[in-house]
Formats: C-alpha cells, sequence, structure tokens
C-alpha cells in the first residue's frame, strides 16, 4: 500500500441494496476515502489484523431484518470498528434503532454537498484518531462543528418560528402521504391560517413544497445511482410511476429517463441544502 493511499481513511462498504448498486455511492467517496467492497461476513478483518478499516459502512435502500441483524452480528464480531448506516428509507424509530444498536452515524441518502463534507471532515479526524500511537494525546474526532438553528434559538426566537416543528417532519418524512391538516395541527394553527404563514414564510404553498422535496430526491438518486424509475418513484412517495413521470416532467422540464441520460453538471436545479436554507432564511 502506498503512504498516499495510507494518509487516506479505510472504509470497508458492505452492500445491501437490493439493486446492488452500492459502487455508485462509494463514488462520491473517492478519492478522499480508500473503499474497499464487502462480500459477507468473510471480509471482515481479524482483531489482530494490522491496518483496520476506520469505518465499516453498511448501505440499504430499504432495511430489512435480515440487513438490520447483519450490523448487529458486525457489532458483535467487529466491535472496535464503527459502523456507518447510510439509507435511502428513512424513519425516527430507524435512527433511534441504529444509534441504540451502537451505530457511529446514521446518514440518510442522497446526501447534500454539505453532509458529504461534514461526514468527510469526520472520517479524517476518526482516521487521524485511529493512527495515533498508544499513549499519545487522545483527540476526539466532532461529528459537527455548529449547532442546528432549532437548538441554538432562545426562547424568545422559537416563538417566531412555528413552523419548525411542520417543516422538520416534511423533511423527514416527504416521501409519505402528508396532510396539511395534519401539519398544520402540529403546529396548533387552523388549517387557514398554517397555509397563509407557510405560503408568507417559504414563498411557495403547503403541496409545492412536499413535491419540491420529492423532486430533489428524485433528481439525486437519477443522477447518482442506477436504480430503475419505477422504483425511484416509489421511494421518493409515489404510488403511480406513471404520474411521477408526468409530474417529473412538469417540475424539470424533461422526463427522469432525461434526467439520468445528463450529466450531473448540467443540471441547473438548486441543490436542496441551498433551497432549505432558502426557506430557513425566510423564517429568519
Amino acid at each position: 500500500m502506498s503512504a498516499k493511499a495510507a494518509s487516506k481513511p479505510r472504509l470497508l462498504w458492505f452492500d445491501l441494496t437490493s439493486a446492488q448498486n452500492a459502487e455508485q455511492c462509494t463514488q462520491q467517496f473517492t478519492p478522499p476515502c480508500e473503499v474497499t467492497l464487502a462480500y459477507g461476513l468473510g471480509s471482515l478483518p481479524a482483531a489482530d489484523e494490522k491496518n483496520l478499516p476506520d469505518m465499516i459502512c453498511l448501505q440499504f435502500d430499504r432495511p430489512d431484518s435480515s440487513g438490520l441483524n447483519l450490523l448487529l452480528e458486525i457489532k458483535r464480531r467487529a466491535p472496535s470498528i464503527p459502523i456507518t448506516m447510510l439509507t435511502v428509507q428513512h424513519s425516527e424509530e430507524l435512527a433511534v434503532w441504529a444509534f441504540r444498536s451502537g451505530a457511529w452515524e446514521y446518514l440518510t441518502l442522497p446526501l447534500s454537498g454539505a453532509e458529504r463534507q461534514r461526514y468527510l471532515k469526520s472520517l479524517r479526524d476518526l482516521h487521524e484518531l485511529r493512527r495515533r500511537p498508544p499513549g499519545s494525546q487522545r483527540l476526539r474526532p466532532v461529528r459537527t462543528e455548529q449547532l442546528p438553528d432549532c437548538v441554538r434559538l432562545n426562547r424568545g426566537q422559537h416563538a417566531h418560528q412555528p413552523l419548525y416543528a411542520a417543516l422538520a417532519h416534511i423533511d423527514n418524512h416527504f416521501r409519505e402521504r402528508i396532510e396539511e391538516k395534519e401539519m398544520a395541527e402540529l403546529c396548533a394553527m387552523t388549517v387557514v391560517r398554517f397555509s397563509r404563514m407557510f405560503k408568507q414564510n417559504c414563498g411557495i404553498g403547503f403541496q409545492e413544497y412536499v413535491m419540491r422535496k420529492r423532486m430533489q430526491a428524485a433528481e439525486e438518486l437519477l443522477l447518482n445511482s442506477e436504480i430503475p424509475v419505477s422504483s425511484v418513484a416509489y421511494m421518493v412517495g409515489f404510488k403511480d410511476p406513471s404520474y411521477f413521470a408526468r409530474a417529473f416532467r412538469q417540475y424539470f422540464g424533461h422526463s427522469p429517463s432525461a434526467c439520468r441520460q445528463a450529466q450531473p453538471a448540467e443540471t441547473t436545479t438548486p441543490l436542496p441544502d441551498q433551497l432549505d436554507r432558502r426557506a430557513s432564511d425566510r423564517l429568519q
């Protein structure tokens, strides 16, 4: 192994996706990291092996019991190596389960540019920590540099952020059916007041906001994976692939297939984190 390669964080990557398309995702972590695809539990290194991986990554699209049990078995066999769980299908219950089971990090796919950079920094910090000789000063890797805005706000500012609960729920559950009435109740408002305040602060209506979230996620999947278009439709919350194709064309001006054939650099659609930042700025 070259000195240059040795300076990179080493990732052992388990592909647990239904389409076996992890290579599309791992490309986001190379060349900053050295990624090795794993094929079953036999790929796990022995405890006394030199150059152990800095991280074991398990990539899911829709986690099932066998995949989650595999995570537990990997944690049991290699307890000294931290684990990252990456998943397309996300829920709060799944995230809580992952951390309770000993996962070091939990990431929802597709990753935004900011989230990817944060994670790469954490990997570099972790790699540097694990390379330090025994007895040297121990450093703790930092997973995030700043507290989320919702934590840093004081009580007075929170009083002026009545939509945060709804926006947070949409961010986590836009792949599911979300009723405006439920969001209004979550924010302790009538539907009329919620609708008016949502459009006033976000610049677009509630349904359009949810649709935008789904379209952004669909575009990311189409550009960065080989998942079939029909599967992408289901993953972002559509029950009918034909309706998804029509909605996608109406939103972007071209079909999902045309989007996949285009180069990522050609898209002019703002990234999700940029759009989310605009919505957050309007709430300040």
